[in-house]
């Protein structure tokens, strides 16, 4: 872009292709610049300028992960288009559980040989899940390995940074016995389980044009929660912890958000299961439990809400057309039940 530069490094990168790269992908991560993104400062790093003035005691929260075997699924298929997105949401939405703000994004994409075109692309889909997220692009870097990766192959990273106020940081201890457990809605399974997938359903399969439905629902981008839990995770607002639904499901994320004597009861008849679900359970021969240690299910972000404000934050959801489930509730015996 002309008015402003972004640290985009390439790492042993033919220089007309990297160059070539640089230039496709500038305005996508232009769309994603403010005024808190430095310009002409270095080349070798990125210079963000905090506006903390709303903040008495800044805390920065930091979050990095990866999109793991979806990315083969992409490649095989050429479905890559969204692995971008899902790149974000994996940082993103784990950065939100601690009640901070996303305030910029950072990738890695490491390949066996960089074509600007076509990694240009996941740039591309990570410009609009920092645009969902409402944060900037504030760098990044390619790296060529021929001798890690086959033909064809890359692997993506992401690297978010956020701040929240010290006394808004959503803490271990604040869930409670009698808090009631709601689940947003998932856009399907997310990043999470893709191995099982990867066995259960052949890029044969997934290519042929009799199912594109399937692979569709199978590559749909992650959900970015970060602007509905801005709307609704109000200071006195009742929620008390926020779970991710990622590698692990439902049985090992909720736990995360409380502490070690309380326990959780989920009542898995309060919501359909999406059908890509249920062919899954179908074909892998998994029962529901086994299935909620591997997928979200259908829930992406588990909130829990003081019994008291269940009502408020079911109205706040409301006015925000976001579908909500009562999934369960915290009780005070230790473990983590189905029923």
């Amino acid at each position: 872009m002309a008015d402003k530069k972004i640290t985009y490094k390439n790492s042993g990168v033919n220089i007309d292709e990297g160059n070539l790269f640089v230039k496709k992908i500038q305005p996508f991560v232009k769309s994603t610049s403010t005024k808190n993104v430095l310009s002409g400062t270095s080349s070798f790093a990125a210079l963000y300028k905090l506006d903390i003035n709303k903040i008495k005691d800044p805390v920065l929260v930091s979050c990095t992960d990866g999109v793991g075997t979806k990315v083969q699924i992409g490649v095989k298929t050429n479905k890559i288009d969204g692995l971008g997105i899902d790149l974000v949401a994996m940082c993103i939405n784990d950065l939100i559980c601690t009640g901070a703000k996303p305030l910029f994004f950072l990738d890695y994409i490491s390949t066996s040989k960089l074509s600007a075109i076509y990694h240009s692309r996941i740039v591309k889909s990570i410009s609009i899940g920092c645009n969902q997220a409402k944060c900037s692009i504030v760098g990044g870097e390619t790296a060529e390995m021929p001798n890690m990766y086959k033909k064809g192959e890359f692997d993506i990273a992401g690297f978010s940074i956020g701040v929240v106020d010290k006394k808004n940081i959503i803490k271990k201890n604040n869930v409670r016995k009698g808090d009631i457990l709601i689940g947003l809605a998932s856009s399907g399974p997310h990043s999470n389980g893709y191995s099982l997938i990867r066995k259960i359903y052949s890029t044969k399969k997934l290519n042929d044009s009799s199912n594109k439905k399937l692979l569709n629902a199978i590559m749909k981008p992650t959900k970015i929660y970060s602007e509905i839990i801005s709307k609704i995770n109000r200071p006195n607002c009742g929620i008390t912890g926020i779970a991710h639904i990622t590698g692990g499901g439902l049985s090992e994320n909720i736990p995360r958000i409380m502490s070690n004597d309380l326990g959780i009861i989920i009542n898995k008849n309060n919501w359909k299961l999406p059908s890509l679900f249920l062919d899954i359970m179908d074909k892998s021969k998994l029962n529901f439990q086994e299935m909620s240690r591997v997928f979200n299910m259908g829930i992406g972000m588990v909130l829990s809400v003081k019994k008291k404000h269940v009502q408020s934050v079911k109205k706040s959801l409301n006015s925000i057309n976001e579908k909500y489930y009562i999934i369960g509730e915290v009780v005070p015996k230790k473990g983590f039940k189905i029923i």
